[in-house]
């Protein structure tokens, strides 16, 4: 099944893109100088506007300088200067997805860079590396980041990825394919039998149907029976919960540092009702149904983390009737730090900041879930990044028009390419608390970590207890309407 570019354009999604390394010089690369590739549609639309506004071409100058002086190393930071951010961006759109076994890793997925070579470059690096470029910080505000600046480039980056996603749905995209499913970390829940004509056939794959994993499409839902129990919308790792003030406002601390060293440190109040309703700004391609926003004030924002390995399809995470679908077209953005290697054969990476306030101003899919005794959840996934889109199924709409219930587990949306993340919202009365268990943490200060969540697994409780059903009340819901092997 391959996501019309329609959808795919419309919400970008992204994923935590771990990258990196000097380590890497001795790594194998598949081709000694890559293809040269002629200017694209892409980057003349760019060369336009950066020569109609020369304070946009300056300020890009700005972040690329910032970049090299937080990453001096040509091999994994080959941007040095507008001419060749240009050369880069004929690259990314013409880039076929590609996980080489360069036997350097930082977890569970592989690593690689080369240069200017970017067909030699790994996925991931590639894509935390293109938002590396555009999100130094440049002026003292906290969102003093060209991406944010200058709304004709937040546009461009839009058409960027657009752009890119209209190749990942060409044959020779898919080039690459068999170094991802041979690739035990893209795991064993494909169907192997299955024929990709298009990296973004590769990337929706859905659960391959199996007597015991997943025979309808899910993998199994803890508390199937018990409406207390909240599961994951997909494999993911948890972020975190924070509260929600009672004026219906995200209150996050920033830190960041400004060209000439400068600290900035304040907060960031992000607004959780047009995050729900859209903000005057963006477009909303599809709705129905309504839901007042202030419900959620003194409730809880909780967000889950999707990475480009990860299954690609939403599921929900609780039952009820629809009630509210708002499809939401907005920003294609995400923040990216180097950091540096400590030593010790430990490689430097791009690292993906996935803070709570990142999710506002995403394009994004808002969908409003009435249950029995909690109130309304809200079930929003959202990219973060280049190339991705957010397809419903269609029973979403047929069953709020019905007013019929959806069985917690039942598949929803599918992302396209990249990686995101999914929030959920909750009403104060329902008093939700996370049960995801936590993993220690690997140096002092980094907060709390959660280990990994399948899509189904127990992911907080209702009532203001850890006690909910889990594993002991875990079933296969019935296929969603309309189920189908894609």
């Amino acid at each position: 099944m391959t996501i019309p570019s329609f959808f795919r354009s419309f919400c970008p999604s992204v994923c935590r893109l771990l990258a990196a390394a000097s380590v890497l010089m001795a790594a194998p690369a598949i081709a000694e100088t890559c293809p040269s590739v002629d200017r694209q549609p892409a980057t003349q639309a760019l060369m336009a506007l950066l020569a109609d506004k020369p304070d946009l071409r300056d300020d890009l100058a700005s972040s690329i300088a910032a970049g090299r002086r937080a990453n001096p190393d040509p091999q994994t930071n080959p941007v040095g200067d507008i001419p060749a951010y240009l050369d880069f961006i004929d690259a990314l759109v013409t880039y076929n997805p590609q996980n080489i076994d360069t036997g350097v890793y930082n977890g569970r997925i592989r690593i690689g860079m080369d240069g200017a070579n970017y067909c030699n470059w790994n996925i991931l690096d590639l894509l935390a590396y293109s938002f590396f470029l555009v999100d130094r910080q440049i002026t003292t505000d906290p969102r003093g980041q060209i991406q944010f600046m200058d709304p004709d480039f937040s546009d461009w980056m839009s058409d960027l990825a657009q752009s890119w996603g209209d190749y990942l749905e060409t044959r020779p995209s898919a080039v690459h394919v068999p170094d991802f499913t041979s690739d035990p970390n893209f795991g064993d829940w494909y169907c192997p039998d299955a024929a990709y004509e298009t990296f973004q056939e590769f990337f929706i794959r859905e659960l391959c149907p199996h007597e015991d994993k997943f025979p309808t499409g899910s993998r199994k839902v803890a508390g199937i029976n018990d409406p207390d129990t909240v599961v994951a919308i997909g494999d993911s790792n948890s972020m975190g919960w924070w509260p929600i003030s009672r004026d219906g406002k995200l209150v996050t601390g920033y830190d960041g540092v400004a060209q000439g060293g400068r600290i900035i440190k304040g907060k960031l109040y992000s607004n959780i009702h047009t995050f729900i309703t859209g903000a005057p700004d963006e477009v909303i391609l599809q709705q129905f149904g309504q839901i007042d926003p202030t419900l959620f004030d003194g409730g809880v924002f909780t967000h889950q983390f999707l990475n480009v390995n990860n299954y690609h399809r939403l599921h929900l995470p609780v039952g009820g009737r629809i009630v509210f679908m708002r499809h939401v077209q907005s920003g294609t953005r995400m923040k990216s730090d180097w950091k540096p290697s400590l030593g010790q054969g430990d490689p430097g990476y791009y690292d993906p900041v996935d803070g709570p306030d990142w999710q506002f101003g995403q394009t994004r899919l808002v969908l409003g879930i009435e249950t029995l005794d909690h109130g309304t959840v809200i079930a929003s996934p959202m990219g973060m990044a280049q190339v991705s889109g957010i397809q419903p199924r269609a029973w979403v709409e047929e069953y709020f028009r019905s007013g019929d219930i959806a069985r917690k587990g039942w598949e929803f949306a599918n992302f396209a390419f990249g990686g995101s993340d999914f929030v959920i919202l909750f009403q104060p009365e329902a008093a939700f608390t996370l049960t995801v268990d936590e993993m220690p943490r690997v140096s002092p200060g980094v907060g709390v970590t959660y280990k990994p969540s399948l899509q189904g697994e127990k992911y907080g409780c209702f009532g203001g207890t850890t006690t909910c059903a889990g594993s002991d009340d875990s079933g296969f819901p019935p296929p969603y309407p309309g189920y189908a092997r894609n």
